[in-house]
């Protein structure tokens, strides 16, 4: 959990601080920081420090007057993202910011050719293969086509899993390798449906 910041939460400071710090009640590791500006435009923090319990970042830029809103999300020592933000204003207070919600294009693109892909595998792969099993005469016209389709499904059912964990921790591509990433997608609903899909495109 959050114990400390600074700025600390409703702070207004007479000009833009150089850095921003955050303490913890265990280690942590960073996931995302992001600052959004009054105008709703997001800033990725990406340099940081590790300090035992406190991440000290720095502000890449002099912030305008306004309120800021610095957001977080974190790894926690038993391995359990924990998210959060802080206002603080510069020379007086405004009206607390909304994100603009802009959408990281390469992460939704990835999702959907990833769904696309194992929906490829179970269709036209699992569903290919009871077809040539019940239906067709000359099942070597279409065997190879249920491979490949297969194949598609087999690849693309653990990297939707992984694009899922990103989706829901809101993190970028960069992260995928992280075991957090996989433990939240597997804490999902998602988990499951990958998991039977994995048996399907198996048995198919």
């Amino acid at each position: 959990a959050l114990i400390n910041a600074d700025p600390v939460d409703g702070a207004v400071l007479a000009q833009s601080p150089e850095r921003f710090s955050l303490s913890f009640s265990e280690p942590v590791s960073p996931l995302v920081l992001n600052l959004v500006r009054p105008d709703g435009t997001q800033l990725v923090l990406t340099s940081y420090r590790l300090d035992d319990q406190t991440i000290e970042i720095d502000n890449p830029e002099t912030l305008k007057a306004g309120t800021h809103v610095l957001s977080w999300r974190v790894i926690s020592e038993d391995g359990h993202p924990v998210g959060g933000s802080v206002l603080f204003s510069i020379g007086a207070p405004s009206a607390p910011p909304v994100a603009g919600g802009a959408v990281d294009w390469d992460l939704w693109s990835a999702i959907w050719i990833g769904k696309v892909l194992l929906y490829v595998g179970l269709f036209l792969g699992v569903g290919g293969a009871f077809a040539l099993a019940w239906l067709a005469e000359d099942q070597r016209c279409g065997r190879r086509f249920v491979i490949g389709a297969i194949l598609c499904g087999l690849a693309a059912a653990p990297m939707s899993l992984g694009l899922q964990g990103l989706d829901a921790l809101g993190a970028p591509l960069a992260r995928l390798a992280q075991p957090v990433v996989w433990q939240t997608a597997f804490a999902t609903s998602f988990g499951w449906t990958v998991l039977i899909a994995l048996i399907a495109l198996g048995l198919g």
